[in-house]
């Protein structure tokens, strides 16, 4: 059976531009206003394929290996900065950030 990532966005906002590029590497950021006591994960989706987990932190820093890059919580957790090392075409893709746990449901479509 199939299973679907949900991921709750109602609280996640990507401000427009949210990235900047030099020498290789992207930088995307999130802002979380209502952050509380939430883990602040990102994903990533290629055209035609799910979710794709990158990384997941609570405060200050945590790697990532696939894609490479690190992930910067801001100290009052308010926003969240991916930079990835490296960058290539193949790493197009949409990426997102998410507070709240994913859940895995059978079945069950993407959560809007």
């Amino acid at each position: 059976e199939r299973q679907i990532l949900r991921i709750s966005y109602d609280s996640v906002h990507l401000p427009s531009p949210s990235f900047k590029t030099s020498d290789g590497e992207l930088n995307l950021t999130c802002t979380h206003p209502s952050v509380t006591d939430e883990w602040i994960s990102w994903y990533r989706q290629f055209p035609r394929q799910g979710l794709q987990f990158i990384v997941q932190g609570y405060s200050k820093t945590s790697p990532s290996t696939e894609p490479e890059g690190i992930l910067h919580i801001s100290e009052d957790r308010k926003s969240s900065t991916l930079s990835l090392r490296h960058v290539r075409l193949a790493d197009a893709a949409v990426y997102y950030c998410a507070l709240r746990d994913t859940v895995r449901h059978t079945g069950a479509a993407p959560y809007n």
